[in-house]
């Protein structure tokens, strides 16, 4: 696999997904990776940042352990965002969420509620799709691996890549690269230039990616970007 070369007189902004993409099997973020994320940070040879299902308190941790180098944060499949130095988040459908609570105060199933989206097991999405069609109530569902997110309309990764990018093309022209390994992040490539899928992802993520790794997660994350941004270089 060879490294690319992006064009110079724009800003380069690396989207990464989080579970099964940044980190391993073991869930964590392998040591090269990280230090290959701090030396892409130091250098200002791109932009950093993270869009996931997770909330958003738990995505600021995971930064803080990497040293502060992602830019910003999208949480929750792209409902809310977190941009370094600025003291408020920015939430995408709470009078929806507030909706959802009530749609599903009564369920004899488990869902849990975030700031925003709802998740459950992907085996009461049947159950998830019957409420919801019997009390009229407009949501979209996501499937990720062994999870089903429940989100307002029109919100999914690739929307919360899209404003994460308008927020910073107000000042420079940019270039996106997006890594993925689930179901979830077929959306999250939508907005991207160029398309990464680490060698664990999901066989329909891979046949849309524009590079699939050798290695996987973390270490495939490693992988391209030593290719693409060498340390000599």
């Amino acid at each position: 696999m060879a490294g690319l070369t992006f064009p110079k007189d724009k800003l380069i902004i690396l989207v990464f997904d989080y579970d099964g993409t940044l980190t391993m099997e073991d869930g964590i973020v392998p040591p090269p990776t990280k230090n290959i994320l701090e030396r892409l940070y130091q250098r200002k040879a791109a932009l950093l940042g993270i869009v996931s299902g997770r909330d958003v308190s738990f995505l600021k941790q995971v930064n803080k352990a990497v040293g502060g180098v992602f830019s910003f944060l999208v949480a929750e499949n792209g409902a809310v965002f977190y941009y370094e130095g600025e003291d408020e988040l920015v939430i995408k459908g709470r009078d929806w969420s507030q909706q959802a609570r009530v749609v599903f105060s009564d369920v004899d199933f488990h869902i849990a509620f975030s700031e925003v989206i709802a998740s459950s097991k992907v085996e009461n999405a049947g159950k998830i799709t019957s409420v919801l069609k019997q009390s009229n109530f407009e949501s979209k569902l996501i499937v990720n691996k062994d999870s089903i997110m429940v989100c307002p309309p029109g919100v999914d990764k690739g929307s919360g890549v899209a404003e994460a990018i308008e927020h910073y093309s107000q000042v420079a022209e940019t270039y996106v690269v997006c890594f993925g390994d689930g179901e979830n992040d077929v959306a999250l490539f939508g907005p991207a230039d160029l398309r990464v899928a680490v060698a664990n992802s999901v066989p329909e993520l891979k046949a849309i990616a524009d590079v699939v790794t050798m290695k996987a997660g973390g270490e495939g994350v490693e992988e391209y970007l030593e290719q693409t941004f060498p340390s000599r270089g």
